[in-house]
């Protein structure tokens, strides 16, 4: 994966840019998709800093409950397309859902249902053909890690970004890149995952479980469909669709 630029956005956390990374045919392109959190908090500068970045498109993941336009503040600038597409009814990470036990199965079990709701899938890839080259999208749920952790999945998986890479995009909402690259690399090279942790080492612990989550779901799909873009065939995107988002991610000149 190569070294690039960063998004200078403080006030939104788990902001980045989903250019470069590997493919068979070239790295994914910069200022074409951003994933982030809620933006209820987003600063002036910040988004001044977004629309320099090219963002005129927004996708947010969020049920009708969590009052969506009322709370993204993309949906009150002018120069912003902001669409809603509900992917699951729920923040499944905020502190009052998460189970105390059984990490693993709730996690699996609840991103598979969001990959089930097959016109959620097609709406959102929908939005997303619809850009123009010189268009950023922009997609974001609550905390930017469970709904927006599976349409950035999808979107890398359609280009065939390598496993190892999208399990690492993921798990970048949780912990510092050099500690998911080294947790991650280790994992999917040696198949090997640190048995134990110091005691009181939550972000390990934290890491550890997510990692196992979203490598069970991303496993999960492949052996059930064989490659994301035949899950997304099934789905029912329309193959100009695929292909809008596919030419979004990769150089012409590399296809």
């Amino acid at each position: 994966m190569q070294t690039k630029p960063s998004l200078n956005v403080h006030s939104v956390a788990n902001v980045r840019d989903l250019g470069g990374y590997d493919t068979p045919s070239g790295p994914t392109l910069m200022h074409r998709f951003v994933r982030c959190g809620g933006t209820a908090s987003i600063t002036r500068a910040d988004l001044k800093e977004c629309r320099r970045w090219g963002v005129t498109r927004v996708l947010d993941l969020r049920s009708a409950g969590e009052s969506p336009r009322a709370t993204c503040r993309f949906s009150q600038q002018r120069w912003v397309r902001w669409e809603n597409v509900p992917l699951y009814d729920i923040d499944i990470s905020a502190p009052t859902m998460m189970p105390a036990h059984d990490t693993h199965n709730y996690l699996v079990q609840s991103y598979l249902h969001m990959l089930a709701l097959r016109d959620a899938v097609r709406r959102c890839f929908a939005f997303c053909a619809e850009a123009a080259d010189t268009e950023c999208v922009l997609f974001h749920c609550a905390a930017g890690m469970d709904r927006t952790g599976m349409l950035a999945m999808l979107l890398l998986g359609l280009v065939e970004v390598p496993r190892e890479q999208i399990i690492a995009d993921y798990c970048y909402s949780f912990a510092q890149k050099t500690a998911v690259d080294a947790m991650v690399h280790t994992f999917c090279v040696r198949g090997e995952l640190p048995k134990e942790h110091r005691k009181g080492d939550f972000i390990a612990y934290l890491l550890r479980s997510r990692l196992e989550a979203i490598s069970t779901v991303y496993d999960t799909l492949v052996e059930t469909h064989g490659t994301v873009r035949t899950f997304l065939e099934e789905c029912g995107v329309p193959e100009v669709d695929l292909e809008a988002v596919r030419a979004r991610l990769i150089s012409s000149e590399s296809r």
